[in-house]
């Protein structure tokens, strides 16, 4: 058996990774300079809306209805996902804890398998699900006061909601559908929800410098980088590789965040948060090594 596609797939979700866990720098400046999440959001998901409406106009023309609603439900349960993520960690009280409860779709994609699909799951990828758990838990380390409130409720939320986008976005796309026609769609589904979200939220009076080149490669990177490019990379992975994987790689994204922190801004990292980086990191190589045993056989 030929597994090179999982192993390219693997390489395309790292790199999917990278650019989103990037964005989190453009996120937090779009934020500083007064624009609504949802705002951002619309920006975000109009890009593919617009690129995809007219590169793939003939694909999405012939769509058939009930394929339509499957691609628009993805994008609901993302941006449910993307909410109640954002709202959560702001709410909760412990901020450091909301990663921990995100990041527990690492667990859960490979148990919904398990449990519901009796399928086994190789040793390699279960140790890497264990380290980049255990990487998370050290990055709250410092945080792990426990209290239950609204906060800790939409983390816990958000983790089912990616849980459940990673496995339906898994089976949608081995039914054949094309990718351009699904990124349509979800966009559709973000655009259609942003837009009364947007101006409810947006606070007018707030001091935005419409003049400020940043604020735009800002809104350019979160929209053709993180809306566009980042999803291709991501539907091609999710559609050769095990969901167990895509959610396992997707953790890294906190990595990527720190690096360009790093690197950008010369912000220091404690001891544990190296630790806890480097965990994620091994995880996340044992990945490719699975493959390539997979390759070998």
């Amino acid at each position: 058996m030929n597994n090179k596609p999982q192993f390219i797939g693997t390489g395309a979700l790292i790199l999917a990774a990278l650019i989103w866990g990037t964005a989190f720098i453009p996120t937090r400046y779009l934020g500083a300079q007064g624009i609504s999440v949802f705002l951002e959001l619309l920006v975000r998901y109009s890009v593919p809306l617009l690129i995809f409406g007219i590169l793939s106009f003939k694909q999405i023309r012939k769509t058939p209805k009930e394929l339509i609603k499957k691609c628009m439900l993805t994008g609901l349960i993302l941006f449910s996902a993307l909410t109640l993520s954002i709202y959560g960690v702001r709410a909760i009280k412990y901020g450091s804890m909301g990663l921990l409860l995100i990041s527990l779709n690492v667990v859960f994609v490979p148990l919904y398998f398990v449990i519901c699909k009796q399928k086994r799951i190789s040793l390699l990828l279960i140790v890497a699900v264990i380290l980049s758990l255990l990487g998370s838990v050290l990055l709250t380390y410092s945080n792990l006061g426990f209290s239950f409130d609204i906060g800790t409720v939409f983390c816990f939320l958000a983790s089912l909601c990616y849980t459940a986008y990673i496995i339906l976005c898994s089976k949608i796309l081995t039914e054949d559908i094309p990718a351009n026609v699904l990124q349509f769609f979800q966009s559709m589904t973000f655009v259609i929800l942003c837009i009364p979200l947007a101006i409810i939220t947006q606070s007018f009076d707030a001091n935005i410098n419409f003049s400020d080149t940043n604020l735009y490669l800002a809104f350019a990177f979160i929209g053709i980088f993180a809306g566009t490019f980042a999803y291709k990379l991501f539907f091609y992975g999710q559609k050769v590789c095990e969901p167990t994987v895509t959610a396992l790689i997707l953790s890294s994204q906190v990595v990527f965040s720190a690096l360009a922190d790093f690197i950008l801004f010369k912000i220091d990292l404690g001891n544990m948060q190296i630790l806890a980086y480097i965990m994620i990191i091994c995880a996340i190589i044992l990945v490719p090594i699975n493959d390539m045993r997979k390759i070998n056989k």
